[in-house]
């Protein structure tokens, strides 16, 4: 089952947003966990509008805004379909990574291609580790800024391990394949 309509009833219990800006807070806030695509979000807006899940209006162009934009509420149906939801028992969750899939699969022969892989990999995690301590300082001081702030300060927090340990790992692992180049 597609979680799209949930993460997007979910952000706009919080607030009114528009799609940009829903796509633009998953990218920052849940990117380690979590990805939906413009592809994803603007078609699972327009089936929830259709089903009575969230009501939008419109914002004029300003100064600020250079064109209309649409932004969306949760209606009082759609927050009991969250509801439903986050009461429902989770699905399975299934990790994908073709970067360990590729290790698992290399060979001596492709160890070059494997450490420009890792160090990629590398370079990657340590640009969404300095991403998430900026989140996780401008959360500590606006504590008032959602009703879920500590949820979500948890939820960065393991964001912030876990990149933490990707970085070790592709250290330990590109002085690994260092060692078979000596």
């Amino acid at each position: 089952m597609k979680k799209t309509r949930y993460v997007l009833l979910g952000l706009l219990q919080e607030e009114e947003l528009s799609g940009y800006e829903m796509k633009k807070i998953i990218n920052m806030r849940m990117s380690f966990f979590w990805q939906e695509s413009f592809g994803q979000i603007y078609p699972e807006l327009s089936k929830m509008m259709k089903e009575g899940l969230i009501d939008f209006s419109k914002q004029e162009p300003s100064d600020k805004i250079k064109r209309e934009k649409i932004r969306y509420t949760i209606t009082s149906k759609g927050q009991k379909e969250l509801k439903q939801w986050m009461e429902a028992e989770n699905e399975k969750d299934t990790a994908r990574s073709e970067l360990l899939l590729k290790m698992y699969l290399s060979t001596d022969k492709n160890s070059e291609e494997m450490r420009k892989h890792i160090i990629k990999f590398k370079e990657e995690a340590e640009g969404k580790l300095e991403l998430f301590k900026l989140f996780d300082a401008d959360l500590k001081q606006n504590i008032e800024m959602h009703n879920n702030h500590k949820n979500i300060l948890c939820v960065l927090n393991l964001g912030i391990r876990q990149t933490k340990l990707y970085v070790d790992w592709s250290n330990e692992m590109l002085e690994l394949l260092n060692k078979d180049y000596e």
